[in-house]
């Protein structure tokens, strides 16, 4: 069997800086029993950078309007929200939250590994979240349309972005390395989490 599922990969800028957001179709394939599962494709839907003065209320709308979208679509659950929380921190997941969504929050660090912490929040070293999306693009499991709209900005993005190795502890916390690096890691966290998190099928 297979099934079609949508990530929300969303990293909020700090003040000033744009927010970026990436949707990832994932195609899965299942067994009959509906649990031993791969990923047998991630598609790049949609690339979208909000205005740099947009507030977390207007991320919120927009969200919900994507959303709304994707609800219409054959899928196998509902769209997983993945959200970068590393620049702006919580406050923006907690609008989400009161708002009646239920997004995974996401802090890149500079240690190695990922892990998710008894607060809820994913710990990501970048290193991991570059290394996913490169192997994924170079084996083209990542389709990415050349037609998509802001498609060039993210290649150049991803073209310029250096991969270095930080001399931090694992719980120190890093970020964009350049100017605009938004729409890499938009797309590296929903690239992660449909690369490693696949939704079951009930037999």
């Amino acid at each position: 069997m297979h099934a079609r599922h949508y990530i929300l990969g969303i990293d909020i800028g700090q003040i000033a800086q744009p927010t970026a957001i990436a949707i990832i179709e994932q195609e899965s394939e299942h067994s009959e029993t509906g649990f031993d599962s791969k990923v047998t494709e991630m598609r790049l839907r949609y690339l979208e950078r909000m205005p740099a003065d947009d507030g977390y209320p207007q991320l919120a709308e927009r969200v919900r309007e994507l959303i709304k979208g994707l609800d219409d679509k054959e899928q196998a659950t509902g769209p997983d929200l993945i959200v970068d929380i590393t620049g702006a921190g919580a406050a923006p997941v907690g609008l989400m939250q009161s708002q009646d969504f239920d997004p995974i929050s996401v802090l890149i660090t500079g240690g190695a590994g990922e892990n998710r912490s008894d607060d809820g929040i994913w710990r990501l070293a970048k290193t991991e979240l570059v290394g996913t999306l490169q192997v994924a693009m170079q084996t083209n499991k990542l389709k990415v349309a050349k037609k998509l709209p802001l498609i060039a900005t993210f290649v150049e993005e991803l073209e310029n972005f250096k991969m270095r190795t930080p001399v931090l502890k694992p719980d120190d916390e890093v970020w964009r390395e350049g100017q605009h690096d938004d729409l890499v890691f938009a797309v590296g966290i929903a690239s992660w989490w449909a690369d490693h998190n696949i939704p079951h099928l009930l037999p």
